[in-house]
């Protein structure tokens, strides 16, 4: 795209006019539906990838014990596994995104509501192969994600698979279309002789009504040709997705940038960027609503002139928000500019808990609710800055756990939030932690530009 294109001449790209004709076409039934209020959201983690890795090595048995008792007839297959049509019918309804988002090692992003409102698309198409079957189970896009739902059985009895069998090797292709796609993905053994997988892709273009194409040619150590094609149709999405073409175009630091368009989906938040600086980089975007709440970060993708980010949805609190903010950092900060901080408190307190946050401001944290098999903490944050705080809680054993997703806000007035941790592994949590970071002396940050984008949900 050239520098000099307008931002009229930008709005009628082949995509963005197909996102206009969907966005009216899907006007009238969008009028008339309830906001989705079954949202649960999880939280960003302010941990580093060793961290991550640690953590699901910890967890992976926790949560095979826990697909156990979801699905028994699944794990007690034994030897006649393959013969048990009760379990291939287990597997094309197991609770993949639970799963996938059990262990920390994906972020939720709202993917949990896939399940809970039915919103994938049932596929169960196999393809068998020395002696492996492999079935497409279910394929969900709403127009900015896809996600891939899937099952392997090693059909052969005496076989049973270890770690290195536990692996789907693949590309992706559109037919008809060349995007740019990212994809990732994890698998879970279920037995001696299955796994599933989830495979999670954002595809920077509107591909609705197109084939997606799963070319396989290995699974764990052996070679074969287990390709899948899984029609793509957002059918599911529409009633609850609403597309803006704000076109609004701020100028900061001699940078012209135009939001372009910004697309809400039951799962996910789009946001497209036209931007005067050619192929930019180290820029920072985020989104918040007009309450101050911020929406979780899912990456992106940038062009020549063009930047795409993707978010999690609205919070359930404020679904149709009346404006977000575009904040716009043109000097990312980083790690020499900041003093790392640890708060801790003795749980044993009765409360409130007041934590010293970032920059002067405060965690204060409520209420803690032991459940069977969950812990529920309740915090104020005193700002919008300290309301992801990176917590942890301390059990009587000395074993840290991090919280299980992101912070739910649960009130409009306050930046009043609720998060999840998993139930401590021995006894009660006895400490809490916090991990926060303060400017050093003398650095006082640039404030971001920001671009404030009004949205009026009765308009297509």
């Amino acid at each position: 795209m050239s520098p000099n294109t307008s931002p009229q001449d930008f709005g009628r790209t082949e995509q963005d006019k197909a996102l206009r004709k969907h966005a009216e076409a899907i006007h009238n039934s969008w009028r008339h539906k309830q906001p989705a209020v079954s949202f649960e959201e999880v939280w960003e983690r302010h941990v580093s990838s060793a961290e991550r890795i640690r953590r699901k090595a910890k967890s992976r048995n926790r949560w095979k014990t826990a697909a156990s008792a979801m699905l028994v007839v699944i794990l007690l297959g034994g030897a006649a596994f393959t013969a048990s049509p009760d379990v291939r019918a287990a597997l094309s309804r197991f609770p993949f995104m639970k799963m996938l988002l059990a262990d920390g090692g994906f972020e939720e992003q709202g993917l949990s509501k896939i399940e809970k409102e039915g919103l994938g698309v049932q596929v169960n198409t196999s393809v068998t192969d020395r002696d492996i079957r492999f079935t497409m189970d279910e394929v969900f896009y709403d127009g900015v994600q896809i996600v891939l739902n899937y099952d392997v059985e090693y059909l052969d009895d005496k076989k049973k698979i270890g770690d290195k069998d536990v692996a789907v090797y693949y590309s992706l292709e559109i037919a008809g279309a060349e995007p740019t796609m990212m994809s990732t993905h994890k698998f879970t053994k279920l037995n001696d002789h299955a796994f599933i997988g989830s495979t999670l892709i954002d595809a920077y273009q509107y591909l609705d009504g197109y084939k997606l194409r799963m070319n396989i040619s290995r699974i764990g150590q052996v070679q074969g040709d287990w390709s899948v094609i899984v029609p793509l149709s957002v059918a599911k999405t529409s009633p609850d997705t609403k597309t803006f073409f704000p076109n609004k175009t701020i100028e900061a630091n001699g940078k012209k940038r135009t939001i372009e368009r910004i697309t809400f989906t039951p799962v996910s938040t789009q946001l497209a960027i036209r931007t005067s600086e050619y192929r930019e980089h180290k820029v920072s975007y985020r989104l918040r609503d007009d309450l101050q709440t911020d929406f979780a970060m899912a990456g992106g993708k940038g062009g020549e002139y063009d930047i795409i980010y993707n978010f999690g949805p609205p919070s359930a609190i404020n679904p149709h928000p009346k404006y977000v903010e575009v904040l716009i950092n043109d000097q990312p900060s980083n790690a020499e500019q900041f003093v790392q901080r640890e708060e801790t408190a003795s749980l044993a307190r009765s409360f409130p808990i007041v934590l010293k946050g970032m920059n002067g401001g405060t965690v204060t944290i409520t209420q803690m609710e032991a459940g069977d098999d969950e812990t529920v903490l309740t915090y104020e944050a005193s700002d919008a800055e300290n309301q992801n705080p990176a917590m942890l809680l301390v059990d009587s054993k000395g074993k840290e756990q991090r919280g299980s997703g992101r912070p739910v806000r649960i009130s409009k007035e306050r930046f009043i939030f609720q998060i999840k941790f998993p139930k401590p592994d021995g006894g009660s949590f006895q400490q809490i932690k916090m991990i926060t970071y303060d400017n050093k002396p003398g650095y006082k940050p640039k404030p971001p530009t920001v671009i404030r984008v009004p949205l009026d949900w009765s308009k297509p």
